[in-house]
């Protein structure tokens, strides 16, 4: 990946973050890295985090549970985008990888979300279900 794709893709995700209200996007509270935090506005929760193993540089995996009625479907959502707040700051993280866990509860979708580097901070999710993928290049 080209530093001007790279450029292009954080870009586009700023972009997204942005207008995430006005597109009607789902989206979490602030969700502090703590296990059994939950946010108010659709109630998704942090439901469990595996730290790395020793030794390896990698970021802990967060299992966050949402209600299943605040989503039309995890199947129907395109993209989520995981943003970071640090010293009042926003920024869209890079290097996530997610998957879902359908029935992780009975009323609940389970997000599993693979965080590139070790977080402390807050973090919000978008999850886009209304927009096109962005090319691949």
């Amino acid at each position: 990946m080209t530093a001007a794709s790279t450029t292009k893709r954080v870009v586009l995700s700023t972009a997204l973050v942005c207008l995430a209200p006005a597109l009607g996007a789902a989206e979490t509270d602030w969700l502090e890295l703590k296990e059994g935090h939950e946010g108010k506005k659709i109630h998704a929760k942090v439901q469990r985090i595996k730290l790395p193993e020793l030794g390896s540089d990698g970021g802990q995996n967060v299992t966050v549970t949402i209600p299943k009625n605040k989503l039309k479907g995890s199947d129907k959502v395109r993209e989520v985008v995981v943003v970071g707040q640090r010293d009042g700051k926003e920024e869209v993280l890079p290097g996530i990888r997610y998957e879902w866990s359908e029935d992780y509860e009975s009323d609940n979708y389970g997000l599993i979300i693979q965080l590139e580097k070790m977080q402390n901070y807050p973090i919000r999710l978008y999850f886009k279900d209304d927009l096109p993928l962005p090319e691949h290049q």
